[in-house]
């Protein structure tokens, strides 16, 4: 009997993220994958989680570029990866895909449309598909509930989406995870260059001077808001049409507030709300419809096999109401995620968003801050994200 070789794989970046679901779930799963890289531009960051895991020597690199030397002289061999580095990952999943690495792009994929157009005329020339490729990190995607809910709306007409998001500080969603200290052993140099190429990224996204408005579009939008939209994509009630939008609060981020239509006409609502000492991150979608409701309540995020809430509220003979909670606590949506990334390294099908679902994410996200921009004084060109004082 042939036993199957694992699939190969490697983390890039080993932040927040990476310490508190990647590794821990690929360590789950070493029985289906092999660890075989991790990068990290920390060096003593590098050397702690690498141990930790069990990389080997030769799979430890401080910088992408040497592990794509590492894969061309065939030093190491990896079949898919995991980019969750800071800001946008555009550069690095061509170079990843160029090299014969499937990957798996943690949000956004990129910070501005220039970026993704650059991608996608890189995998045209490389004439490689996306969808074969790539996925984007949007576990939710994944979640059993999320499926659960998408069943039930394909046969209902929706009549309102409303989104709410209560959003504590990070350093409390994530204390649980006794993450690794705070770096500080990389090269100045290099931090210059990945916030100058971020800077460029924002100004194409938003022809914005304002910082504020700069870092609601990296921060909240991209950082945090980008999943509400490729949820309700998913979900087929997609936050196109923005009627209206602000950002309120005197300091930041405080909170955005959304109106608009879905391409069916579908009223939408969005609150999204960082409030630093709420107890508990709060996310909820909720979508009524002409025979009931269906709500989707998530937990903090980075807590693995917190399963996500799903109430079904409908009507049943003689006008009665029933209201059902199911949840699914032994199946995990990031572990869900994985297992789909080790399908497409392995040359098979699996679901998921690639680069045509960034592009319609990243033009709803750019609709949502391009009305906070208006209200906030500035002209925007509509569809381009180029803002300018109203005089």
């Amino acid at each position: 009997m042939v036993r199957m070789t694992r699939p190969r794989i490697a983390v890039i970046g080993l932040g927040g993220i990476a310490q508190s679901v990647h590794l821990p779930l690929i360590q789950r799963n070493r029985a289906d994958v092999d660890l075989a890289a991790v990068v990290e531009l920390s060096a003593s960051r590098l050397a702690v989680l690498a141990d930790r895991y069990g990389v080997p020597a030769g799979g430890r690199f401080t910088s992408l570029e040497a592990l794509l030397c590492a894969l061309a002289d065939g030093s190491v061999r990896i079949d898919a990866a995991i980019v969750a580095t800071g800001g946008g990952h555009t550069d690095e999943t061509l170079a990843l895909i160029r090299a014969g690495v499937k990957v798996l792009v943690e949000k956004p994929l990129g910070w501005s449309p220039q970026d993704l157009e650059a991608l996608e005329q890189g995998l045209a020339d490389l004439r490689r598909d996306p969808r074969d490729w790539l996925r984007i990190g949007y576990m939710k995607e994944h979640d059993p509930a999320v499926a659960a809910a998408r069943e039930i709306l394909a046969d209902v007409v929706p009549r309102e989406v409303r989104v709410e998001v209560l959003h504590p500080a990070d350093g409390a969603q994530i204390r649980f995870a006794r993450l690794e200290p705070a770096a500080d052993d990389v090269e100045p140099a290099t931090l210059a260059a990945l916030t100058a190429r971020g800077a460029r990224s924002i100004s194409e996204a938003t022809g914005a001077d304002d910082d504020t408005l700069r870092r609601l579009w990296s921060n909240v939008v991209l950082g945090s808001v980008i999943h509400d939209i490729a949820l309700t994509r998913h979900l087929g009630l997609g936050l196109d049409r923005v009627l209206h939008a602000r950002r309120q609060g005197d300091q930041f981020p405080g909170s955005v507030f959304g109106v608009g239509l879905t391409t069916a006409d579908v009223p939408w609502n969005l609150g999204w709300h960082f409030i630093s000492d709420y107890p508990e991150y709060r996310e909820t979608v909720t979508v009524h419809h002409e025979r009931g409701t269906v709500q989707l309540e998530f937990a903090t995020p980075y807590i693995l096999n917190a399963p996500t809430v799903l109430r079904v509220c409908d009507g049943g003979d003689q006008l009665s109401s029933q209201v059902s909670t199911r949840t699914w606590p032994q199946e995990e949506a990031f572990e869900r995620e994985l297992r789909a990334l080790l399908t497409l390294a392995s040359g098979g099908n699996c679901g998921g968003s690639s680069l045509a679902e960034a592009r319609t994410d990243l033009a709803s996200a750019q609709a949502l801050w391009g009305a906070c921009a208006i209200s906030a004084g500035l002209d925007v060109v509509a569809g381009s994200g180029d803002a300018a004082p109203r005089q």
